[in-house]
């Protein structure tokens, strides 16, 4: 099975602060739908600032929780956006969606189990 989020690798970038970890995940878990959704109107709208500047605002949140799948193709939609190639723009982002949907399902496992 391919790990996600690596949980050990997290708390320890918090300090091995458990509580620290539930907070972090639950502000994620908070801004991620809306930051996703701003994504998706910017892609569908074919609009190369918006998706360049939604992507970046993703992948920064996505690597602060070290979830390097996701990361790298937040990266790639940003980069398309600055460079305004949006060929595959859209392929691109319905991979992010899976990719955050299994993100955000580890990330409420973590949430969830006791530490």
């Amino acid at each position: 099975m391919i790990t996600v989020v690596e949980k050990t690798a997290l708390l320890e970038t918090l300090d091995n602060d458990p509580q620290l970890l539930r907070e972090v995940i639950g502000i994620f878990l908070a801004d991620c739908p809306g930051k996703l959704a701003e994504l998706r109107v910017a892609v569908t709208a074919g609009n190369p600032d918006q998706i360049a500047n939604s992507a970046h605002s993703l992948r920064g949140s996505v690597a602060t929780l070290g979830a390097q799948k996701a990361v790298e193709v937040a990266q790639k939609l940003e980069s398309m956006g600055r460079q305004g190639q949006l060929e595959g723009a859209a392929e691109a982002f319905s991979i992010l969606e899976r990719e955050m949907a299994l993100v955000t399902s580890a990330l409420a496992e973590i949430a969830k189990e006791a530490f």
